[in-house]
């Protein structure tokens, strides 16, 4: 389960890296990608693994070698692409992280909870197609 709208270095990672396949429009390698994001290759090829083991990407080795996506940009949602590294939000989360609170109610009310629904609502509702188009490469 994931923190309160909790982004991770992997998660950006994986979001910026799916979105320059999509952008390009062609097979990238580890070493494109990781220098186009300003991150490791070995920590680049270690997200992309888990990308290709869901199958949003396939990858080929060798000299010609790289990522490709499998889908449309258009039919490949940032949540899923969340989910993938993150695994699904939890929008009840507690500060006190399943301890006991002491109070009746929660001290931020609803808020935690609202704001945790939002971004999962922005994530569902926006693609790699979006992405691309709202975003100068």
């Amino acid at each position: 389960m994931s923190r309160v709208i909790h982004i991770s270095d992997a998660v950006s990672i994986a979001l910026h890296g799916m979105g320059l396949l999509a952008s390009s429009g062609k097979r990238m390698n580890v070493r494109e990608i990781a220098k186009r994001i300003n991150v490791s290759e070995a920590h680049l090829a270690k997200v992309f693994q888990r990308i290709v083991k869901s199958g949003l990407v396939y990858s080929t080795r060798g000299p010609s070698g790289g990522f490709e996506l499998t889908r449309s940009p258009s039919d490949i949602s940032l949540y899923e692409i969340y989910e993938i590294i993150e695994g699904a939000p939890d929008s009840r989360y507690c500060l006190l992280k399943g301890n006991e609170c002491p109070f009746n109610s929660c001290i931020f009310g609803g808020m935690i909870e609202s704001m945790t629904r939002e971004f999962i609502d922005y994530l569902k509702n926006r693609n790699l197609e979006e992405l691309i188009r709202s975003e100068p490469v």
